[in-house]
């Protein structure tokens, strides 16, 4: 190497070499005062394009988890108003059963109905004061999405039906009498299929057509009907009474016979007769008899079996009034918090009609101002309860998604930003190692500089 003095080679190079370490110095430096590996593009721009698209997912799905949270307030609040209305409902119901007491005067029922009006204002207030940010919830307007993910489709529907007076009850469709069992395919109500009826277990004749029969093959199908049967007491209709020669007879009720039964020219008679004959038997026959307002002999079965009268030698249904030899059915009556509509090959066969479309009897139209108003009205307040659990159920279903919902986005969220972690936040015990390295070597650089400095002075020794 030539000995020169205008040109140091070595100090240029050994400067170069310390600017580089400066300003790897200078970078390392701001990374472990950062936390962050990139502060700059240039520091790594594929792994910056790659975190910021991160962090807008990160944001996205932050805010999401933020909405799905909004949606639980929502639903919690809805959930605590329509406990408060089933709450009031639980009363009313409990008014309605005390006012159907005939030990109670009209003036006690007078009272008991102020009570039950102020509970039907008090459910409609809740209803129409309800709401969340300004967003009504129980009065039948709400109709909304809820956006709980990061993508245009990732919403939850919320609606919910009006909780007013006026909006809950029961549906009420009473049949005539049935004819007949029930096949597959004969009977449908709400677009769903009954099930063929089966023996009754009680019914002398008929088991599987009677009124019984029938509601346990409605009630059978479940939650999918959205509607409940009930068996109808069977009464008999009656006969003209005409006199007649005959003075005894037997009359055989559901397969069992009568003790003979006296029969005199006075109707009168002849009923007492036949209601003290029949009703020792009530226990095997499940049958009561009385006598009409006209006095003429009717028979009763209250759990809705088939009533199945044969009359014996010496006795006619004429000389009590009585019904005709035969089977008498019961009717049902179907309940529901929807409207009902009846289909089916067969619908006759439940004594129902097809195309039969039953609206609501609203539970503002409860009255426990008489006895046989509130007999009327439980069934309607039970179709409210109904109604509101529905309302509540379906609020409960959807805080459940919710919630599922706020579980993803959370396990979604920790992912991401770990992932984001991995190419943005330093690494300070890989970054430490390489700054006290970088700072070693700025110090080696800096002596090193030095002595290049100095060199020239050796050519000196030639001038002397």
């Amino acid at each position: 190497m030539s000995m020169v003095i205008n040109t140091n080679t070595l100090a240029s190079n050994t400067l170069k070499s310390l600017e580089k370490n400066k300003s790897e110095l200078a970078a390392s430096m701001q990374k472990l005062s950062s936390g962050l590996k990139i502060n700059r593009a240039a520091d790594d721009s594929a792994g910056l394009s790659i975190a910021s698209r991160m962090a807008a997912q990160i944001g996205s799905l932050t805010q999401a988890s933020a909405n799905a949270q909004s949606g639980v307030s929502l639903i919690n609040i809805a959930d605590g108003a329509l406990s408060s209305i089933a709450s009031s409902l639980t009363t009313l119901r409990a008014l309605a059963i005390q006012a159907a007491n005939g030990t109670l005067t009209s003036s006690d029922r007078s009272s008991i109905n102020a009570n039950a009006e102020s509970l039907l204002t008090q459910i409609n207030s809740v209803a129409a004061q309800t709401n969340f940010n300004g967003i009504n919830l129980l009065d039948g307007t709400l109709d909304t999405t809820l956006q709980v993910g990061t993508e245009e489709g990732d919403t939850v529907a919320l609606a919910a039906k009006s909780a007013n007076t006026a909006n809950i009850g029961t549906v009420i469709l009473a049949s005539d009498s049935v004819t007949e069992a029930l096949s597959a395919g004969d009977l449908v109500i709400n677009a769903a299929d009954i099930k063929a009826s089966e023996s009754d277990g009680v019914s002398y004749h008929c088991a599987d057509g009677s009124a019984i029969a029938i509601a346990a093959a409605i009630n059978g199908n479940g939650t999918d009907l959205d509607a409940r049967a009930v068996a109808n007491p069977t009464v008999t209709d009656v006969s003209e009474f005409y006199e007649s020669v005959n003075t005894g007879g037997r009359i055989v009720i559901n397969g069992v016979t009568t003790s003979i039964i006296s029969i005199t020219e006075h109707q009168a008679d002849n009923v007492t007769n036949a209601i003290n004959a029949v009703n020792a038997l009530s226990n095997e026959t499940g049958v009561v008899a009385s006598a009409n307002a006209d006095g003429q002999l009717i028979f009763t079965a209250a759990d809705g079996r088939n009533i199945t009268i044969e009359y014996g030698e010496g006795i006619e249904n004429t000389d009590l009034g009585s019904v005709d030899a035969g089977t008498t059915r019961a009717s049902v009556t179907l309940t529901s918090s929807r409207p009902i509509t009846i289909g089916g090959a067969n619908p006759g066969y439940a004594g129902l009609t097809g195309g039969t479309t039953s609206d609501l009897t609203a539970l503002a139209t409860a009255d426990l101002s008489t006895q046989a108003n509130a007999i009327r009205s439980l069934a309607v307040i039970d179709g409210a309860i109904d109604a509101i659990s529905d309302i509540r159920s379906n609020f409960g279903a959807v805080e459940n998604r919710l919630y599922s919902a706020i579980e993803n986005l959370s396990n979604n969220l920790v992912n991401l930003q770990d992932a984001k972690s991995e190419i943005m936040d330093t690494d300070f015990a890989v970054e430490m190692a390489n700054f006290a390295k970088l700072q070693i070597m700025q110090q080696a650089a800096t002596s090193i500089l030095a002595y290049a400095n100095a060199a020239p002075q050796n050519v000196l020794k030639l001038l002397q």
